[in-house]
């Protein structure tokens, strides 16, 4: 049987779209001009941590 991987990614980009959204309907107050920097160091992160297996 193969593992199932838990969808990383995909759940970082439902957060980020939904903060997102958020933010852009007025719900949600977003003062953080350094989130793509918080993502790229997560997908850093992430690519490290496969090829180190």
């Amino acid at each position: 049987m193969a593992k199932i991987k838990f969808p990383t990614l995909a759940v970082i980009l439902l957060i980020v779209g939904l903060a997102w959204l958020l933010s852009e309907l007025g719900y949600l107050t977003i003062n953080v001009p350094w989130i793509p920097v918080i993502l790229i160091v997560i997908a850093i992160a992430m690519i490290v941590n496969r090829y180190q297996k």
